[in-house]
């Protein structure tokens, strides 16, 4: 049963966990589903936010707009390095909601980026709980310890692995 006073954000490096699940679940498709369901059980989730290019994920978009998720556009420029732009954006709008909504007790950040970790320890001075969220295979090992808890993707009730099919020959 959810805590009545735990309220969580949501924060999804979507690039990260979208390409992360797709080649660690041999090409299915991240469902945010499970892991709305996990923390169902663990509050209320009061603000939801993904950021990515939009442009590479039609289908995820529809998924996600049904979760009722607020997509932050970080879009390619043409011969533009934009490798932190996302992660930039979403640790700042973390801390201004650290700040900004103080009944928000639980930060969820759904990568397995490293870079994340800072924010992770900023969060966590702030007496935010954070909880880690990412694809094992593209986890670094820096951020579930930083973590007040880390949920595996492919672990989550409701994550199918497709079937392997061998082929005898």
């Amino acid at each position: 049963m959810p805590s009545d006073d735990e309220r969580i954000a949501l924060f999804l490096d979507y690039e990260n966990l979208a390409i992360g699940a797709r080649e660690a679940l041999r090409g299915a498709p991240f469902d945010l589903k499970p892991i709305a369901d996990a923390l169902a059980e663990r509050g209320r989730v009061v603000a939801r936010r993904a950021y990515a290019d939009w442009s590479m994920f039609d289908e995820d978009r529809r998924m996600l707009t049904r979760h009722h998720v607020e997509l932050i556009e970080i879009p390619q420029r043409m011969g533009a390095v934009r490798k932190n732009a996302a992660d930039i954006k979403m640790a700042v709008d973390a801390i201004e909601l650290a700040f900004e909504r103080d009944y928000i007790t639980t930060f969820v950040i759904g990568t397995g980026d490293s870079d994340f970790t800072p924010l992770v320890h900023k969060l966590r001075e702030l007496n935010k709980q954070v909880i880690g969220v990412g694809v094992r295979a593209s986890t670094s090992n820096l951020l579930p310890p930083a973590c007040d808890e880390f949920l595996f993707y492919e672990r989550l009730e409701g994550v199918v692995e497709p079937e392997q099919v061998w082929v005898c020959t």
